[in-house]
């Protein structure tokens, strides 16, 4: 009798582990996967502040456009986007006398 109750009791504790080593492998690669989207996010945000430069320079180019050729187009898409171009006082006084 006390041997099949150490034989159940050890099936059932080799069952407990193998279940809990699925449940650490499953655990492991979530985590794996968490890690990699985390790297993904970590490389954007480090890529980004050189996007945000470049961009704030080709802003900068554009409102410089159109307010040197008074184009009304780049105008319009700047402010598609929010920025407002707006010419300097002698620029606009120039136009204004002509």
């Amino acid at each position: 009798m006390n041997d099949k109750v150490w034989y159940w009791g050890s099936v059932a504790f080799g069952a407990l582990a193998l279940l809990l080593l699925v449940i650490n492998v499953c655990l492991i690669n979530g985590n794996r996967g968490m890690q990699n989207e985390l790297g993904q996010r970590q490389a954007a945000i480090s890529n980004s502040v050189n996007l945000s430069q470049l961009n704030q320079a080709l802003v900068q180019a554009l409102a410089q456009a159109a307010v040197t050729e008074d184009d009304e187009e780049i105008r319009n898409l700047l402010s598609s986007q929010g920025i407002t171009v707006k010419a300097k006082a002698e620029k606009a006084s120039k136009v204004n006398k002509e």
